[in-house]
């Protein structure tokens, strides 16, 4: 038995025969015989997004694209197709050199590698190129909320700059009505708000404009938050008097209007500023003087802005001139009442002047206003002094009231007038003329009046109860 284990054939038998039960063993059960499995294989890709390249952004613009993704079917080996993701099917769309219009283009494609096209469906696009147009707008800020309580927002500033480019097709560029901002100031106390702020294009409806390039798209916006404020104008006031031969010839402040700080209900009252005052008599001669003024706010007013002004004040020597043919006008009158000026009958009258001879060389008939107020005034002839108004520096020579006589009538006030009288029937009997009767002549017929040589004049008591002499009264109680 040794001598055959020690046999190297002996061995070899015995370990084929063991080889073939093994093999035996472990496909006892597998009945079903295994078809080899291929390598490559072929599937269709659907809805493949059409990339474009080569379109020139700042030039042109796809108005419309047909189709816009496709259909591939590709082929390669099957690890590949199974690996492979959607993404990377590429179907693209190169548009360099193309300009305005339609046109038709092949499409291209990039596959994974190992993966070869086998067809593409649509195979080409059809695409409509439109020029852009870039415009300038004006950046308008909202402000959005209510700051807090005695505060106030001020106008916003945009930095860098309040222009900003909005970029369209030329055939929309027209929809683009505003460029907007929004900023909140909602329970704001502080000096300064610096946002950064979005900004969109909206048509006039209020809507968004879709597709609108704006640059720069975001802006910083700075809102002031401050008291209420107002600004008014400033009126420069002057006191004293000039030394004799001096006048003012100009003044001018370095500003003309000023900003207050303070409650609504105080600022409201307030339409100008005229605390402003300058003291003539600080100035002995002819020339030009600067002046630091300080301003005091009015009351209940916080602040004002600025808190002093220079006032340039040019003093020159006078002269003097009568200004002719100055018209009167009235003032006061109504539909009732008739008003006319009875002296001087040409409604006119000259003016003496006296300024700095600039102002004096300068001025004009029209510069000069004569105003007589007759309002109140009761029918009949009045003397009312005339309101004479005269350029800023400009002064009459004499301060005597200037004067006119008018008469004012009734226009609506009855006529009252009496009617004719009858001529009397008969003569009255003469007195002493040694007649019996009055009635008739030598003749025997009735005298007549005009041709009767006897007929002695009328008695002064006959005179004043003529009808013309009661008419003559009647009118003279009507005036």
């Amino acid at each position: 038995m040794d001598k055959w284990l020690m046999n190297n054939n002996a061995a070899k038998i015995i370990a084929l025969v063991l080889g073939v039960l093994l093999f035996a063993v472990v496909h006892k059960d597998d009945t079903t015989p295994t078809s080899p499995q291929p390598l490559m294989e072929s599937r269709w890709i659907d809805d493949v997004q059409v990339r474009i390249v080569g379109l020139d952004t700042k030039q042109q613009v796809i108005k419309s694209i047909r189709p816009d993704k496709v259909r591939i079917q590709v082929r390669g080996k099957r690890t590949a197709i199974a690996s492979a993701l959607p993404e990377d099917y590429k179907v693209t769309l190169d548009l360099t050199g193309y300009g305005k219009g339609k046109h038709v283009v092949q499409l291209r494609h990039e596959l994974p590698t190992g993966i070869d096209l086998m067809s593409m469906e649509p195979s080409s696009a059809t695409i409509e190129l439109e020029d852009v147009q870039t415009k300038e707008y004006e950046v308008q800020v909202q402000t959005e909320g209510t700051p807090a309580k005695g505060y106030k927002a001020g106008t916003p500033i945009v930095r860098p700059s309040n222009r900003v480019h909005v970029t369209l097709p030329a055939s929309r560029m027209a929809e683009v009505k505003s460029i907007v901002g929004a900023v909140s100031v909602d329970k704001a106390n502080e000096s300064v708000i610096t946002k950064r702020v979005k900004l969109t294009a909206y048509n006039a409806r209020g809507d968004e404009v879709e597709g609108a390039v704006l640059t720069p798209s975001f802006v910083e916006v700075e809102v002031p938050i401050t008291k209420p404020f107002k600004t008014v104008p400033l009126q420069v006031n002057l006191t004293g008097q000039l030394a004799e031969g001096l006048a003012v010839s100009a003044l001018s402040p370095d500003v003309n209007q000023v900003t207050l700080y303070g409650p609504q209900e105080a600022l409201d009252k307030i339409e100008y500023l005229d605390n402003v005052q300058v003291d003539l008599r600080q100035f002995e001669a002819a020339g030009t003087y600067k002046i630091k003024v300080q301003l005091t706010p009015p009351a209940n007013i916080e602040k004002i802005e600025p808190s002093e002004i220079t006032v340039e004040l040019q003093i020159s020597g006078v002269k003097q001139r009568t200004i002719t043919d100055v018209p009167i006008t009235l003032t006061g009158d109504n539909d009732r009442l008739e008003t006319t000026i009875a002296e001087p009958a040409s409604r006119k009258m000259d003016v003496i002047v006296v300024g700095a001879p600039n102002l004096i060389d300068a001025l004009k008939v029209s510069d000069i206003q004569l105003i007589a107020n007759v309002n109140d005034l009761p029918p009949g002839e009045h003397t009312v002094n005339l309101q004479v108004n005269l350029p800023r520096f400009v002064r009459r020579v004499d301060s005597t009231p200037l004067t006119i006589k008018v008469v004012i009538k009734d226009t609506e006030a009855p006529v009252t007038t009496l009617p004719d009288p009858k001529p009397p029937t008969s003569i009255p009997e003469e007195v002493g003329n040694g007649s019996t009767s009055g009635t008739q002549n030598e003749t025997g017929h009735p005298s007549n009046p005009s041709t009767d040589t006897h007929e002695n004049p009328p008695s002064s008591n006959e005179a004043e109860g003529t009808p013309s002499d009661a008419v003559n009264g009647s009118v003279e109680h009507s005036n």
